[in-house]
């Protein structure tokens, strides 16, 4: 008896483990799940012809993705799990208390693990900066604001296992005081919400619910001045439409809707692109009875936001994709105001990739005093962005040096010099960082440069700490 037991327990194994692939030959692929993108079918060959020797990983990394009843697959292994050990099968979600989901990326900004240093949240807003005066210099208005992660709001329905706190500092909380120092204009939206006593986003979705957005909305362009409907006058209907994104992730067989409100906001304007959805990376507007235009870069909580901005400007332009040649669009569209919206957990975008603006160039800069430090410094075209030189580097010990500008000088091989204004970047912990983008023609077949990393201001004196001497690659 017992070896029929174990015969047929080794049979049910085996035809559990083909059910993938007969699957697939029968019914074909399983579809994405959540916010997966489409995997690609290897080929056999590459692009020059020759024998892809990597075909076979390929090829399973993609029937990974593909099989037949993976969406199943993953609900049912995801309802064991949250259901049994309230924990979560899926690496990207946090399986919280009374049905709430929460992005994991967000733990560790609500456990206040690893925040940036004083140091690297004034590079944030310095950055911030300069891409604000960039605007001004075009005459062209500018905004930056902060989309509040989840669990900032509400808290109280995280996992057991997250709420150990390792500190009460959070970037959030630490760079509102650079932007006020270097006077970003800058709408607080944590506060807005945080006096909000109904719950204004998705229970099983990392975003904000239309409510929300429309709260968010009408606090930024009352502080922009923007003349814009409340839609207090709106007739609003309520539906249980809203598939959260965290729940397609967890339950993609399954994933109940939840309600989110319709203010008629759509109707209000027409797309010019030939828009799929609101996560196109660029997507073009026009409203017929709005006045004004707005350029806007934003991640996905501009996906809701999207449909109430859009009808509140005559002519608008949404982009997410970072880091982003805005220097371009602006030249382009020549927009009234640039509002710049990125989410709290996301902050240190700022300083990784900043978005491409050609690198402001001082004039009558007088080196006070010199100090040796190993600099580093690379320059080569700008991916995705040809036009630029792009220019970036490290230094050591960046604690120890004064003042709030970075700056380059770059000397061509006639003796020619001049100085740009860097952006401050995150580096290795003993480190500092710097990049600029500059105009790539102005350096065009001159392969060897000169180039010197200074920092300070006017105020403390300008002080040159390197020189490297380097090939244009």
């Amino acid at each position: 008896m017992k070896r029929i037991i174990k015969i047929l327990f080794t049979v049910l194994c085996m035809l559990a483990l083909l059910v993938p692939s007969v699957g697939t030959l029968v019914f074909g692929h399983s579809h994405p799940v959540g916010n997966e993108s489409v995997a690609l079918r290897p080929s056999v060959t590459s692009s020059d012809g020759s024998i892809n020797v990597d075909y076979i990983p390929e090829m399973g990394a993609y029937f990974e993705k593909r099989f037949a009843f993976r969406p199943e697959a993953i609900t049912a292994d995801s309802t064991v799990l949250a259901k049994l050990f309230r924990t979560s099968s899926v690496d990207t979600v946090a399986v919280g208390k009374d049905g709430w989901m929460y992005y994991t990326d967000s733990l560790n900004d609500y456990a206040g693990r690893y925040p940036l240093s004083d140091r690297e949240l004034g590079l944030a807003a310095r950055n911030l900066k300069i891409i604000q005066e960039f605007c001004e210099a075009q005459g062209i208005g500018f905004l930056f604001t902060i989309a509040p992660n989840k669990n900032t709001l509400y808290g109280e329905h995280m996992p057991f296992y997250a709420n150990y706190k390792v500190s009460d500092r959070h970037n959030r909380d630490g760079i509102t005081a650079q932007l006020e120092k270097y006077g970003v204009h800058y709408c607080d939206l944590f506060t807005v919400f945080k006096n909000e006593k109904e719950v204004l986003y998705f229970r099983q979705d990392s975003h904000w619910n239309n409510k929300g957005a429309l709260l968010a909305y009408d606090t930024i362009l009352t502080d922009l001045g923007q003349p814009h409907d409340d839609y207090a006058d709106a007739a609003v209907s309520r539906k249980k439409n809203h598939v959260g994104d965290l729940s397609a992730m967890l339950y993609p067989a399954s994933s109940e809707p939840e309600f989110d409100y319709d203010y008629g906001q759509n109707s209000r304007f027409s797309y010019v692109t030939n828009t799929r959805s609101v996560e196109d990376a660029t997507i073009i507007t026009h409203c017929d009875d709005a006045e004004g235009s707005l350029y806007m870069y934003r991640d996905s909580f501009g996906n809701a936001l999207l449909p109430f901005m859009a009808g509140a400007y005559a002519d608008a332009l949404f982009t997410k994709a970072f880091n982003k040649d805005i220097a371009m669009d602006l030249e382009k569209t020549s927009p009234d105001v640039f509002i710049m919206e990125l989410v709290e957990r996301n902050l240190d975008w700022l300083i990784t990739m900043p978005p491409l603006i050609q690198a402001k160039e001082f004039t009558n800069v007088t080196i006070d005093s010199r100090q040796e430090q190993i600099v580093e410094i690379q320059a080569a075209a700008a991916q995705g962005a040809s036009r630029f030189l792009e220019v970036k580097g490290t230094f050591e010990d960046p604690d120890r040096v004064e003042g709030d500008e970075i700056l380059i000088r770059v000397t061509d091989t006639s003796g020619n010099a001049r100085f740009y204004q860097c952006y401050g970047m995150q580096a290795e912990a003993d480190r500092g960082g710097f990049l600029a983008y500059l105009p790539i023609e102005d350096y065009a077949g001159k392969q060897a440069l000169s180039i010197s990393l200074i920092i300070g201001d006017k105020t403390v004196g300008f002080t040159e700490i390197g020189t490297v001497d380097i090939n244009v690659e």
